[in-house]
């Protein structure tokens, strides 16, 4: 481990979120202006693709133009066009290269666009990372990967698997100097020995500061795993094996510690005093097993709920730490919100026009190729932030 190294690519993870926080903060004040803003631009960009002829993008010049023309939709109104573009096919829903499908509900196919893999990147990754070094917790400590990054490639060129696997395998230069787990380790979907490897990799290497992971239960997965198997993984680590080099003397300070360790309490503290904060992405899925997590980290550990966030597109960003309230994102999605307890889509609301305390089902349009798409989830609106609405999911 190069501290040194770590310390600069820290440094440069802190910089892009300071940008992305500094463009928020600008934003959040005036959200109808980005939103209009980000309409038109969409209508002049993709004008000239397939969708956009058919729904005249050319002719239309504001927003309640735009509601007007161009129908809601779901995913089956999407399926011929998404394998199109999955076989390579441009100008289709939209101009912009598809670098990326993401995998929804484990059979839906989403198309990511350049733009919609950027936004992602800035408001789930930049943004997660800011918090972090903004409270001092981007130290020289590696970043422990619990993010599933099996990414396969079609023949069309374009990657398919997790979004935030992808992004993690692009960045080669942070895998190599900062991340615990090798890529090539855990990136191949054949693998069954998952835990395993995570596990071992992760208690080989006392010096972690962060852990990044898809779902809290990664996380909660990997060190019940310890837990049950620790003899083992203590044996493998001081002989060393194919994956890491020998290392007696931390596999005799995991023996101490796990000796007198008892089943579902504090440890993470133990085996890595250093690490301090923990970014999740998956904000949908928080139940009662994240306090069985939250005791196996202690107090001094913190948590990043990065927003709301599918392969339908990122919504919501994190504002502060060990809070599930994220702020609505004025310049990369378009929304339109039908009240709950609405019986139909008649009279969707604008961004403007949501109320605290109420639930709202969200309705939007995105930089990767979806107009007016019904996502079926459902926000409660908890606040505001300047003057954008701050967010958590329904989970009724």
């Amino acid at each position: 481990m190069d501290s040194g190294v770590i310390k600069t690519v820290n440094m440069a993870r802190w910089t892009d979120g300071l940008n992305v926080r500094n463009r928020l903060e600008d934003i959040t004040y005036n959200p109808m202006r980005s939103q209009e803003d980000f309409v038109m631009r969409l209508l002049r960009e993709n004008s000239r693709t397939e969708y956009g002829r058919k729904y005249n993008f050319r002719n239309i010049h504001s927003i309640d133009e735009f509601r007007r023309c161009v129908p809601l939709t779901d995913y089956v109104d999407y399926k011929s066009y998404f394998k199109r573009i999955a076989d390579g096919e441009r100008n289709v829903l939209t101009a912009y290269l598809t670098e990326h499908i993401s995998v929804l509900d484990g059979f839906k196919k989403m198309p990511q666009s350049r733009w919609g893999v950027q936004a992602n990147y800035d408001y789930s990754f930049c943004s997660g990372f800011y918090l972090v070094g903004n409270h001092g917790f981007l130290t020289d400590g590696m970043t422990l990967n619990l993010v599933d990054n099996s990414v396969e490639r079609l023949p069309s060129g374009i990657t398919i698997g997790n979004m935030l696997g992808r992004l993690l395998v692009k960045r080669e230069f942070d895998n190599d100097q900062v991340y615990v787990i090798p890529v090539e380790v855990t990136n191949s979907p054949q693998r069954n020995d998952i835990l395993y490897m995570q596990s071992l990799f992760a208690l080989s290497q006392k010096y972690i500061s962060l852990a990044i992971c898809d779902r809290y239960d990664n996380l909660l997965e990997m060190l019940r795993y310890i837990e049950k198997h620790w003899p083992t993984l203590a044996d493998n680590i001081e002989r060393g094996n194919p994956y890491i080099q020998p290392a007696p003397e931390r596999a005799h300070a995991i023996r101490e510690i796990m000796d007198s360790h008892h089943v579902g309490t504090q440890m993470v503290e133990q085996l890595w005093p250093g690490l301090h904060c923990i970014i999740v992405y998956d904000v949908d899925r928080l139940s009662a097993g994240f306090e069985l997590l939250r005791t196996y980290c202690g107090s001094n550990v913190h948590f990043v709920f990065t927003g709301i966030s599918s392969p339908e597109g990122t919504f919501s960003t994190a504002l502060n730490l060990d809070d599930p309230q994220t702020v609505l994102i004025p310049d990369s999605v378009f929304y339109e919100f039908k009240p709950k307890e609405a019986a139909d889509y008649k009279q969707l609301l604008t961004l403007d026009q949501l109320e605290i305390g109420r639930n709202y089902e969200l309705t939007v349009t995105t930089l990767s190729g979806l107009y007016r798409y019904k996502t079926r989830k459902t926000l409660l609106v908890v606040g505001r932030y300047h003057d954008t609405p701050t967010v958590i999911v329904d989970k009724g």
